[in-house]
């Protein structure tokens, strides 16, 4: 049991609208809003995550406030808040800036779009490139996203499942029209699962600030075993006794690692976790408000409702009316 897969699983992360894009020098690019895109074309994702996969070449990327970085074969970079980013062959270049339009225009949800553009440089060298975004629930993705920085870039391993994603995109967009069928989509969308997998995981591994937060908690092997557990079944009698059996170690210490990975107890995290969870039945069904109060541990809706504003601000019933800061990237 995987804790990063499991939470992957509920926050319904899913890739579309992958472009496969061949660049010559000299070339730049700006991209729209990725939230204005995905409006258009995930509806369901409240949160937008870009990323740009190098398969040949190089480029560099720049966001807002952030020093340029450039990538190589081999290389991703992700954009995990959402920014608006520049590509180039080369720094100093000016932007072509690409309206949203442009984009939609271009692309379709889970399909592949084949692109040319750039110069006629014949003493650069090409670029070929994989663009595409992952789609998530912005409330039940905060505790692994926010921690994340607003760009970073790692290099997918040969023998990953990750690096079988472009050539996926590759056969997928040799069909007629670019228009894959279901089984394609099907293993596009995993292959991007797996990539987001690796982006995470890569960057975990990497921290040498050991702060409180869920990416330093998915390095502990104690608190990363009881996170999968508690997201596999999170409406389970868990306590820590419980837990603690489960993971064959004593109550203490399961508590002090979880408290100095996480900043918080196991308690604390399933409470806050199920009010997330809370907060999706909210906005996705039409169950009772007391219902979801028992579903996430309360024995009282009023009791439900005052923990459900402390940690997300509105009262179940704003939340349900859609009176909330959960929007694409807001």
């Amino acid at each position: 049991m995987d804790a990063l897969s499991e939470l992957l699983h509920t926050i319904r992360l899913s890739g579309t609208a992958y472009i496969d894009a061949d660049l010559t020098p000299a070339w730049a690019v700006e991209t729209p809003a990725p939230a204005d895109i995905a409006v258009r074309v995930a509806p369901g994702g409240s949160r937008i995550i870009p990323y740009h996969m190098i398969i040949e070449g190089s480029c560099v990327v720049q966001i807002a406030g952030h020093e340029p970085i450039t990538l190589n074969a081999g290389e991703v970079v992700v954009m995990p808040h959402g920014d608006v980013q520049k590509l180039s062959s080369q720094i100093g270049l000016p932007h072509h800036q690409m309206t949203t339009d442009e984009i939609v225009q271009m692309i379709h949800s889970n399909a592949v779009t084949r692109m040319k553009y750039g110069g006629n440089d014949g003493n650069g060298v090409p670029t070929r490139l994989v663009c595409g975004f992952f789609a998530c629930d912005r409330s039940l993705s905060d505790h692994l996203i926010q921690p994340l920085p607003r760009m970073f870039k790692f290099r997918v391993h040969n023998n990953s499942a990750a690096a079988l994603l472009p050539h996926a995109i590759t056969q997928s967009g040799n069909t007629p029209d670019n228009i894959t069928n279901p089984g394609a989509q099907a293993v596009l969308r995993k292959l991007s699962e797996l990539l987001f997998v690796e982006a995470v995981r890569s960057y975990a591994d990497g921290l040498t600030d050991q702060g409180a937060s869920l990416l330093a908690g998915l390095k502990d092997r104690y608190v990363s075993h009881a996170l999968a557990l508690m997201h596999h079944q999170p409406g389970n009698d868990w306590t820590l006794d419980t837990l603690a059996h489960q993971l064959g170690t004593s109550r203490t210490t399961l508590a002090d690692h979880f408290v100095r990975h996480m900043g918080k107890t196991p308690m604390q995290y399933l409470s806050e976790w199920r009010l997330r969870l809370a907060a999706d039945a909210l906005a996705s069904g039409d169950h009772a408000i007391k219902t979801i109060a028992a579903d996430a541990g309360f024995n009282s809706s009023t009791a439900f409702s005052r923990a459900f504003k402390r940690e997300l601000g509105v009262s179940p019933g704003e939340w349900r009316r859609g009176d909330r800061a959960d929007r694409p990237n807001s």
